[in-house]
């Protein structure tokens, strides 16, 4: 059986690819939005991404 700090860190973790996939598909489909931009915007948000599951796993411990 798993521990409820275990289960809660991985809901959390899933909660923030689910927003930050949200947050991609936004971004792909918004023609407003540049080439060459998409690109920077989805490395940001990869670098945010990163560092939240760190923070997320940081806390569990």
């Amino acid at each position: 059986m798993m521990s409820w700090l275990k289960i809660e860190t991985q809901g959390s973790i899933a909660a923030l690819e689910h927003l930050i996939r949200k947050f991609r598909e936004l971004i792909d489909t918004d023609s407003s939005i540049p080439p060459e931009l998409r690109g920077a915007l989805h490395a940001t948000l990869d670098k945010h991404l990163i560092e939240a599951k760190k923070r997320i796993l940081l806390k569990a411990l």
